[in-house]
């Protein structure tokens, strides 16, 4: 099988990404503050056990629940031989901004940080509002991400001063944000933000697809903050992976899921390869789309998207 990813992002990239798995980074990430959202279970947590694994000195996990956080840090711990006392947990929910910025405040505490990933995100079963009035998957993956990044931005500019190298701020993508097509905004009238948190537009794979493709929008903006020499930002995919992504849909929607992920997923594990490389790139990554150890284009629809302050 050619190791080249065939045209489109439908079954035949599934396919061929279930069948060749990045490769697994093996740097030393000695001296080293990671930040990670969502990093008590699937991607982020393997992506965790691979930096402790490679020798970062610090660990900062964003979690929803402290419990399963601290049941987390037990386990990198038993597994690598890390030491608790070099793993931070804050509580994070990713449906409120309030959340949000107590979180930023507790990070912005810390003697240096070298590296986040904002691995939060979900995709939601049905339509539900969070605490802010926005639809809860365009809240938690797209809204929070985008006020994360910007208020982790000043902390992640003091890294260079003290590491002499950039900092690294990695969001979470996904190529299914490349299958949504300009048409399905129908409201030439509304913004994009608007039509997204509007119940008639809401459906599952959809939902999921357009908050990817808001995450380039992310990205897009970010990078016109920053420089390169002193914060890389970047996207990654992990591809499709075995994860409890779905954990919150119906059991008679799980078992189909389940069975599509055997066949056509990567396991977390080698998922979380991508969050690692991702942040082993040089300046050549900032503002770039990095999945299956290499660079995919990605393409804005529009600029009609409303701002989430």
């Amino acid at each position: 099988m050619s190791s080249t990813p065939p045209d489109g992002d439908g079954l035949n990239m599934m396919w061929w990404a279930a069948r060749h798995p990045p490769t697994d980074p093996t740097t030393s990430f000695a001296g080293q503050t990671v930040l990670i959202t969502g990093a008590n279970t699937g991607l982020g947590y393997e992506a965790s056990l691979k930096f402790a694994t490679w020798g970062a000195s610090r660990l900062i996990f964003g979690v929803r629940s402290l419990h399963k956080g601290e049941e987390a840090r037990a386990r990198i711990c038993q597994q690598t031989g890390y030491d608790a006392c070099n793993i931070q947990l804050y509580e994070l929910d990713m449906s409120t901004f309030a959340s949000v910025k107590a979180f930023a405040e507790m990070a912005a505490k810390e003697p240096r940080l070298d590296i986040a990933i904002l691995n939060a995100g979900i995709m939601a079963p049905s339509y539900r509002l969070s605490p802010e009035g926005y639809e809860m998957s365009l809240q938690v993956t797209a809204l929070s991400t985008a006020l994360l990044g910007i208020l982790l931005l000043p902390q992640l500019q003091n890294s260079p001063a003290i590491s002499g190298k950039p900092a690294h701020l990695e969001l979470v993508g996904s190529i299914a944000g490349r299958n949504v097509k300009p048409d399905i905004f129908s409201r030439s009238d509304a913004k994009i933000l608007d039509q997204v948190n509007e119940p008639s537009f809401f459906g599952v794979h959809r939902q999921y697809n357009v908050t990817k493709l808001l995450l380039f929008y992310v990205l897009d903006g970010l990078v016109e903050f920053t420089s390169s020499s002193d914060v890389i930002v970047n996207a990654v995919c992990p591809g499709p992976c075995r994860t409890d992504l779905g954990r919150d849909f119906s059991s008679w929607l799980k078992v189909p899921m389940a069975l599509i992920q055997s066949v056509l997923a990567r396991s977390a594990e080698e998922g979380a390869r991508s969050y690692v490389s991702g942040v082993t790139l040089g300046q050549e990554a900032h503002g770039q789309f990095w999945s299956a150890d290499m660079f995919f284009r990605y393409v804005l629809l529009s600029h009609r998207v409303q701002s989430a302050s």
